[in-house]
Order: structure tokens, then C-alpha cells, then sequence
């Protein structure tokens, strides 16, 4: 007889190890020109509680599989978590504090979502809520497709202040820079650490997704020179406030690491749940699987508990590769004695340590602020020199 879903889904996880958990909410009010991710448009109430059932299902059976050990971090991203209003958001966050509360337990939310009946949620069980802002440019926001105007953007910051203040949350705000000539990025920054003052924020430069509507509109968007520039202006702004550069993207004051994201960086086991989602999961014999749920509520819905995903074993080249590209992203940097255990080989060091913009470090290749900005082209680089090395 063939394994059950939730067989073959468990299977892949070394259950006795640390463990970060992500929920994927696939539900939005409308979706933004720029957005490659999935999420459905509209928030049919059904669907949602459908949604909510089983997630928290799920959940509860792997909470017996972790043996009532608490997670690591947790994390419930979108789409748009707001959504679900505040008794499913809560009923979820039940469900994955039911074995203890995670240490650090973040939601995402869009500005037009944040009302006071969430608030309750933070006193109990998240810890930080990651907002997504993108621009205080009301062209911005419109070129931008955003579902939020400037005066609902603005009056949910206000409202994550008063959040802040009331439960002690610690705040995010993501920005999106390099929308072009007429775009001020810096201006953006400087109101937000000025006026808003979050413990942590997130930086990214406008990418064009195929098959979103920014995509076949084809701005003109700035050159890789440009966005080096505009990034290096922001990043120096933020960095003169207090905000350390740690990551590609991500910037925080002291103590405020998103230490969520910072485990998929440092390649560490996570668990994805919900369609669109995806795992990243570790056997107790060391193997590594990718594991993606299909990106479509219905057919989840129908595939039953822990159904719908596509699981794929990675070669012992693929999950070297994985850690190199992630390690290289974040300034605790790349560890190497575990690449060369991984790859069960030796790295050229001599190759390496010509990398412009990384130094080794007890163990570790770690970036400086140019290396955060060419940490791909490095990857490759170093990807490179292992397989030469290898032959």
C-alpha cells in the first residue's frame, strides 16, 4: 500500500532538529502590478475558513511530530495574512503556539488591513509584524498597483505605532527602490526612519516578474549601475541611523535581526505550509529535499492533509549550491568547513580569498557592503572553484 501525503511529507524532516515553521496566506485584496508570488485576488469568506481548517490541522499533527517542542521561529506570510481577519489569524496562531511561543513569531500585513482587533493577537502571540509599505509617493503606489493609497498607507503606520507602543512588538517596513528617474528612494527612507522609526526594514529594488502587469508595461527602469547606486544612497542613509546592513535586503538596528530569515540564509531546516509554500527540509541521514505545494487554495483544499505538494530530492551538487548562494547573502556569511562536509571535498581557500568583497573569517566567508551587493555573481564564482577543485 502507497505512503500517505502526510507520510511522505514527514519523512523528509528530522523531526529531533530545530525547526522554523512559514505559513503561506494566499489570499489578497488585489494583486499588485509587480507581484510574481501567488495569492488569490478577493476575500471569499469560505474559502478562507476552508483555508484555516486545515491549516491549523496540519499544523496540530506536526506539533505531535515535533513531540510538543516548541519552533524555532515561525513565520505567516502572504498574500495578505489581514485577510483572514483577526479569529482565523488567531486561530492559527493558536494552533502554532499550542506547544510553547516561539521565540520570535512574525506576521506580514498590509497597511489597509491593520485594525485595532488584531492588536490582541501581538499581546499573545506575535512578536513582530512586518508591514508591507513600499513607497510615501502616491505615484509610487499607483505605478506600483498597490491596493493601499498614501492616506490608508499612512494611516497604518500610524496604527503600528500604536501597536508597537501597546504590545511591544517590534516593527518591519519593506520599501520597494528603482522604480526610476522621477522615483526620490532616499526620500522614502529618510520619512520613514524620521517619522516611524521601525527596528527593522527591508530594501529591494523593483524587479520585473514575467507575466505581471509591470512586466508587459516595460518601464524603464534603472541599469544594474543605477540600482547600485540608488541601493549604496539608501543603504548609507540607513546605516548612518543605526541600521546594519545584514543582508542583501534587510537592514536593522542592534538586536533586531529577522532571526526567521536569518535560518533560511544560514541554510537551516524550515517547513512551509499552505499552497504556494515551500520547505526546505533536512533527513536525520542528512539528506536534503525541496518541497513545494502547489500554488492553487482549491486543489489543496481537496488534496487533503499535507496533499498537493511536489517533493523533490536534491543532489549532493544542488544542496551545495543552495547553501553557497544563501550563505553569501548575509553577514554572518558562508561556512565553509560545512560546504567542504557537504560536498565532501576541499575548497580552493587560495581562489576564494581573491572574492572582491568577501574576506575569510574563522571558518566563514564573510561579505562586506560590496560583497552584499555582487553576492550572486560570487556564488557562481565560488561554485566554480569547487567543482575545478573537485575534479
Amino acid at each position: 500500500m502507497a505512503d500517505s501525503p502526510e507520510k511522505r511529507f514527514s519523512d523528509c524532516f528530522d523531526f529531533s532538529s530545530d525547526l522554523s515553521l512559514y505559513i503561506h496566506v494566499p489570499f489578497c485584496i488585489s494583486k499588485c502590478a509587480y507581484c510574481g508570488f501567488y495569492s488569490e485576488p478577493g476575500c471569499d469568506a469560505s474559502l478562507i475558513d476552508s483555508f484555516t481548517d486545515k491549516i491549523v490541522r496540519e499544523i496540530s499533527a506536526v506539533n505531535e511530530k515535533r513531540g510538543h517542542r516548541p519552533y524555532d521561529t515561525a513565520f505567516i506570510g502572504g498574500g495578505n495574512p489581514g485577510c483572514l481577519g483577526p479569529e482565523n489569524l488567531g486561530r492559527i496562531a493558536q494552533a502554532v503556539c499550542e506547544i510553547g511561543r516561539p521565540a520570535e513569531f512574525s506576521t506580514e500585513m498590509n497597511p489597509e488591513s491593520l485594525d485595532r482587533r488584531f492588536f490582541p493577537l501581538f499581546g499573545k502571540y506575535f512578536t513582530r509584524l512586518s508591514m508591507g509599505v513600499q513607497s510615501l509617493d502616491q505615484k509610487a503606489l499607483s505605478f506600483l498597483g498597490r491596493n493601499a493609497d498614501l492616506e490608508q498607507t499612512r494611516r497604518g503606520l500610524a496604527l503600528s505605532q500604536d501597536l508597537r507602543k501597546e504590545t511591544g512588538c517590534v516593527l518591519n517596513y519593506d520599501l520597494i527602490t528603482c522604480l526610476g528617474p522621477w522615483h526620490d528612494a532616499l526620500s522614502d527612507a529618510r520619512e520613514i526612519v524620521q517619522g516611524y522609526a521601525p527596528e527593522h526594514m527591508s530594501v529591494y529594488a523593483l524587479t520585473l516578474e514575467e507575466g505581471t502587469p509591470l512586466y508587459r508595461r516595460n518601464p524603464d527602469l534603472p541599469d544594474s549601475d543605477e540600482q547600485y547606486t540608488i541601493l549604496r544612497e539608501v543603504g548609507s542613509y540607513l546605516a548612518a541611523n543605526g541600521y546594519g546592513h545584514y543582508e542583501v535586503s534587510n537592514y536593522a538596528k542592534e538586536g533586531y535581526r529577522c532571526v526567521h530569515n536569518s535560518r533560511y540564509w544560514a541554510y537551516r531546516q524550515y517547513m512551509g505550509l499552505g499552497p504556494g509554500a515551500a520547505s526546505t527540509a533536512f533527513s536525520a541521514d542528512g539528506k536534503v529535499t525541496r518541497i513545494n505545494f502547489r500554488p492553487s487554495v482549491r486543489t489543496w483544499l481537496e488534496a487533503g492533509l499535507f496533499g498537493g505538494c511536489d517533493i523533490e530530492p536534491l543532489t549532493e551538487t544542488e544542496a551545495c549550491e543552495e547553501l553557497v548562494f544563501m550563505g553569501l547573502r548575509h553577514k554572518a556569511g558562508l561556512d565553509l568547513n560545512r560546504l567542504e562536509g557537504m560536498a565532501r571535498r576541499d575548497i580552493d581557500r587560495e581562489r576564494i580569498r581573491n572574492l572582491k568583497g568577501f574576506r575569510e573569517e574563522g571558518g566563514f566567508l564573510v561579505p562586506d557592503e560590496d560583497g552584499l551587493m555582487t553576492a550572486d555573481a560570487a556564488a557562481l564564482e565560488l561554485i566554480g572553484a569547487l567543482s575545478d577543485h573537485g575534479r
